[in-house]
């Protein structure tokens, strides 16, 4: 090299990437989440309703871990896009929200499920 002359290859700082196992941490539980609360579904489908209740009150908890974990990853860049989708899902698969989602958008549905 000469003298008096700068190597810009080497300036500036590397970028680390970051792991992005909370991400799909996140995910993975969102989709656990899912598949549960699909099975307490069919449970009180089945008529055991105590059950049900309380495989979703699992379910609730399970959700907001998942969620949160997805927002720590989704902000934090610790595998954004499987914390935002985790967010999402998890979202859609907590009990309270598909209830209020029905008795919004179908009540109907509600009049036959008690029989």
């Amino acid at each position: 090299m000469r003298s008096n002359t700068v190597d810009v290859r080497q300036q500036g700082r590397t970028r680390r990437r970051r792991n992005p196992v909370v991400g799909k941490i996140a995910f993975g539980l969102a989709i656990v989440s899912a598949a549960v609360d699909a099975s307490a579904f069919a449970v009180f489908m089945g008529g055991d309703t105590k059950f049900a209740f309380g495989i979703c009150f699992v379910v609730v908890f399970l959700t907001l871990i998942a969620a949160v974990l997805g927002f720590i990853a989704a902000v934090g860049g610790f595998g954004r896009w499987y914390g935002a989708i985790g967010v999402v899902v998890a979202f859609f698969a907590n009990p309270v929200i598909l209830i209020v989602l029905v008795v919004m958008v179908a009540p109907e549905l509600l009049t036959d499920m008690g029989a």
